[in-house]
């Protein structure tokens, strides 16, 4: 992939995740801190990763991991792979990380169709389902330009804290109570339980910010690290880095002196 190539689709993502910084700018959940600006972490930590490479071609393969370092909280992260020529979304799904969860995959090549694909053991809940259990691994065509497989062998990764996954609600009729979506996706013995009734209800459909947050899902906070590694298989030659991290703050400047610079809350974004 050419350096100018990688460049623009960079440029590409960061301008839509720029977009999704005005919509992080500003928040309508009841007690939420009011973001005003997105920032590069330079600590790798944030509301939203930028994975800048992944590539199956010429026998290599790639290994991603994302961390969620809160321990109190779940995270719902939407994970898309876009195309290095275009940008286009060759693959995306969702995963339900627990609190303090690391979930893990890897990008290789189907022989049988020549696309990307991926492969995943981890026991963290997905939506669709079929990402956990591995029965549709092969990268989508239908965006791509002649929908060419080659599309999908190499690009970037956009990694998307939508919302938190609080532990503990709060309503009218039950001040403070457990919620299901937190049971369905919290870990226990090394595995989640990612009850499909449950998940499909509540993560079903989007809707407004109210019906979301009696489903359980509350404002992101930040949160989210990531690390990939390229490993060719046949000269076990590998190249590693870590994910950039784009993270929403309050900032406070008085004159010319920024007075305040810390972690904000963001907008509840869910899109199923």
């Amino acid at each position: 992939m050419k350096k100018s190539t990688l460049a623009l689709s960079i440029a590409a993502s960061l301008g839509g995740l720029g977009l999704a910084g005005n919509a992080l700018a500003v928040t309508d959940v009841a007690g939420a801190a009011t973001g005003s600006a997105i920032y590069r972490n330079d600590n790798g930590i944030g509301h939203q990763l930028v994975f800048p490479y992944y590539t199956v071609q010429n026998s290599n393969a790639t290994l991603l991991s994302i961390t969620n370092t809160d321990t109190t909280n779940g995270k719902l992260v939407k994970v898309r792979f876009r195309g290095a020529a275009n940008s286009d979304d060759v693959y995306d799904f969702q995963v339900a990380l627990s609190p303090g969860d690391i979930w893990t995959a890897a990008v290789t090549m189907d022989a049988t169709t020549g696309s990307a694909k991926l492969a995943t053991s981890d026991k963290s809940c997905t939506i669709p389902e079929t990402i956990r259990l591995g029965t549709n691994p092969t990268f989508v065509l239908d965006r791509v330009d002649g929908g060419s497989a080659a599309q999908t062998l190499e690009g970037y990764v956009e990694v998307i804290n939508m919302a938190n996954i609080p532990p503990l609600a709060t309503d009218e009729t039950a001040p403070v109570k457990a919620t299901a979506l937190f049971t369905a996706i919290k870990h226990a013995n090394g595995s989640a339980p990612c009850t499909a009734a449950v998940l499909s209800e509540k993560l079903g459909t989007d809707g407004t910010v109210a019906v979301l947050t009696a489903r359980g899902l509350a404002a992101p906070t930040t949160g989210l690290t990531g690390d990939w590694i390229i490993l060719n298989q046949k000269s076990t030659a590998a190249w590693s880095g870590a994910a950039t991290a784009l993270e929403a703050r309050v900032v406070t400047i008085a004159g010319n002196v920024v007075t305040s610079n810390e972690p904000s809350t963001a907008n509840l974004v869910f899109f199923p």
